[in-house]
């Protein structure tokens, strides 16, 4: 019988507390430039963009570039990249669909009249 305030934590539980201790470690240390970049390669982590400086999502947890090593933000600044990753990936889908699509309407070039050669009059 189990005494009264003494709750029995089952593995499942425990390893699920592991496994959060570690993460508050992983998104607390810094990461190695290399590490990340080996993550974004292998498709573990996404970046927000292709521009200099582009945050990276990895482990539920926006990243940006310091120094030397990639730091994880905070819950709140991780919310708030979310809220502007949606709008920019919006627009940038919106703005390669209207590049790809082919031009109905456009009038071909016009071309300069033909038979005036320099120097004829």
């Amino acid at each position: 019988m189990a005494e009264s305030g003494n709750t029995t934590v089952t593995w499942a539980e425990r390893m699920e507390l592991l496994k959060d201790s570690a993460q508050q470690r992983l998104l607390n240390a810094p990461m190695p430039t290399a590490a990340m970049e080996q993550l974004l390669a292998e498709g573990k982590a996404e970046a927000l963009g292709r521009f200099e400086g582009s945050p990276v999502r990895y482990m539920d947890r926006w990243w940006k570039a310091e120094e030397l090593a990639w730091a994880a933000l905070d819950e709140a600044a991780s919310a708030r990249i979310d809220l502007h990753a949606e709008r920019y990936r919006a627009a940038t889908t919106s703005t390669a669909t209207v590049s790809a699509a082919p031009q109905t309407d456009a009038e071909p070039a016009e071309l300069p009249p033909a038979g005036h050669e320099a120097g004829t009059a």
